[in-house]
């Protein structure tokens, strides 16, 4: 799929425009085999126990799901009693978001600051990669200063996918957190829990 090749470099720095190429067509086609919409009964159950996860190894109380696309994990640490809220640069995204989870998930752009008092926890899964590197690099600022636990995933070798304009190795992630005073936890009790 090319549907994403007649955009500029310089609409990918406006907010608005990148949002706009994450839409229906993006979110049915471009994210593995299996759509990524509310009719395939997988997700649900797949981000359940993602959240059962970090609940356990993690005990938040506040999480912030950073590109929470249609709000699957805010949905599932709300199930769950956890406090989140979700935001995504997709208008389309947010509008599919279960109706009881529409007030804790908006559109914004994590380049541009995260609102609110810290949080306990901010996830960000697959998605720097979807954002030009300097917004990508904003965004790892905005983070690190809201939380001080973040648990973050990024395809290093996806370079197919149209909307991956920054895929980078595992070390570029390491050393661009290590600059914000982030280092991977290698505790057994983590690693364990979350792998």
């Amino acid at each position: 799929s090319d549907w994403s090749s007649d955009v500029c470099s310089s609409d990918l720095e406006n907010a608005e425009e990148l949002g706009k190429l994450y839409d229906e067509e993006y979110y049915r086609t471009c994210c593995g085999p299996v759509p990524y919409t509310r009719a395939e009964p997988q997700w649900p159950p797949f981000f359940g126990s993602v959240a059962d996860n970090l609940i356990r190894a993690v005990r938040p109380k506040r999480v912030l799901d950073a590109g929470c696309a249609l709000g699957f994990l805010v949905e599932a640490f709300w199930d769950r009693g956890v406090e989140a809220w979700g935001i995504d640069v997709s208008p389309y995204a947010i509008a599919e978001v279960r109706r009881d989870m529409q007030p804790y998930c908006t559109v914004a752009s994590l380049a541009e600051g995260i609102s609110g008092p810290s949080y306990d926890l901010i996830t960000c899964i697959e998605v720097l990669e979807h954002m030009p590197e300097n917004q990508g690099k904003s965004a790892i600022g905005h983070m690190t200063q809201a939380t001080d636990v973040i648990l973050f995933s990024s395809t290093p070798y996806d370079l197919n996918e149209p909307t991956h304009f920054n895929v980078r190795p595992l070390v570029y992630w390491l050393q661009a957190f290590r600059d914000h005073g982030f280092s991977p936890d290698r505790s057994e009790e983590h690693t364990s829990e979350l792998q």
